[in-house]
């Protein structure tokens, strides 16, 4: 059987106690329970049938079913033990990953300051060679061929190191010549004119050698 409620006081009533309801309820009207439709006046007495039981519960369930999330379906099958292991796994390498990478690029920025700063040490290191393999002769000028820039570094050597050997001279001046600021002579080349540059030093007087 059918049922309503009262819109004006919430009651529920079957439909053989609306007529004695609505004369005492003022103002009363009535909706169906089942399909929620609603009747003005006495319109109710014309419904005599609504939507079966059944029919209520199939509607109910293809709501319910409708509203229920896949994500909430899904996430009531429990993970294997396997797969908690993984997504474990995964989370800490996640994590480890950018720990890694500033390690590498604070290392590798290291490495670079190092190289550079190296670099720098060997340039002071040859500019301080320059400088001594020169020092006490003329850094403004050098001769303008290898022989004459000999001539001239073996009159210096031999004039502050009396009785230098033969080979030490060479060495000397070669190393003399070749670091002078202003030289752009081949070592090669100052090698080369070695013996002719110790001829001339001789010929000129300035040097004499008691070693060879």
């Amino acid at each position: 059987m059918v049922s309503f409620v009262c819109n004006y006081c919430q009651a529920t009533l079957k439909k053989p106690k609306l007529d004695q309801h609505a004369q005492r309820c003022y103002n009363a009207t009535f909706s169906c329970i089942d399909c929620n439709t609603d009747f003005v006046d006495d319109a109710y007495r014309q419904h005599t049938a609504c939507m079966t039981e059944e029919q209520k519960y199939k509607n109910k369930m293809a709501a319910k079913n409708t509203k229920k999330p896949a994500a909430i379906a899904a996430s009531a099958v429990p993970k294997s033990t396997v797969d908690q292991l993984k997504e474990k796994q995964s989370q800490a390498t996640s994590d480890v990953a950018p720990t890694e990478t500033a390690t590498k690029k604070r290392k590798h920025e290291k490495s670079d300051e190092s190289a550079t700063s190296a670099k720098e040490e060997k340039k002071s290191k040859d500019k301080s060679a320059k400088g001594q393999a020169v020092s006490g002769w003329d850094d403004s000028a050098l001769p303008a061929t290898p022989a004459g820039a000999l001539t001239s570094a073996i009159t210096f050597v031999c004039k502050n190191e009396p009785g230098v050997a033969f080979a030490d001279l060479k060495k000397k001046c070669v190393k003399m010549v070749t670091k002078h600021p202003k030289c752009t002579f081949s070592k090669s080349d100052v090698k080369d004119e070695f013996a002719a540059a110790v001829l001339a030093a001789l010929s000129e007087g300035n040097v004499t050698l008691t070693k060879c």
